[in-house]
């Protein structure tokens, strides 16, 4: 199953990723000059826009040269992502994104010797920078 497609800018097409292991959306709500009713406290906002998403992506297998390459395209500021991201009810829409944190850890089997028993676990977000229809 497709989750999200990373578009190459030399070339500008989009590739298939790796599929995720875990897959999650936070959105939130923007709004401008917000503040509480200080005798109140009723919260007084001007919602601007809706729904911004801030999309993790968890990985539990992955490669030495897996991991590098998933290394190498989130270090791509802004990325062209189509993401599936049901708050927005579209299967894939584009987002221009940037990742805002990545974990990477080596995992091995210590029972065995040598580089087939070592896979890596990562972990990382992509938040939305720019607004897309819906919003």
């Amino acid at each position: 199953m497709i989750i999200w497609e990373f578009k190459s800018t030399e070339v500008g097409t989009y590739a298939a990723q790796l599929s995720p292991t875990g897959y999650s959306i936070d959105g939130q709500d923007l709004d401008a000059n917000s503040y509480r009713a200080i005798n109140t406290g009723n919260l007084i906002d001007t919602v601007v826009s809706k729904s911004w998403a801030k999309i993790g992506f968890s990985y539990n297998y992955l490669s030495e040269s897996e991991a590098q390459a998933l290394s190498s395209t989130l270090l791509t500021n802004p990325m062209y992502v189509r993401l599936k991201c049901p708050l927005l009810g579209a299967s894939l829409q584009e987002y221009e994104v940037r990742c805002s944190k990545k974990n990477l850890k080596m995992v091995s089997d210590a029972r065995t010797v040598g580089d087939d028993n070592v896979h890596y676990t990562m972990d990382f977000n992509l938040v939305q920078k720019k607004w897309v229809t819906g919003q």
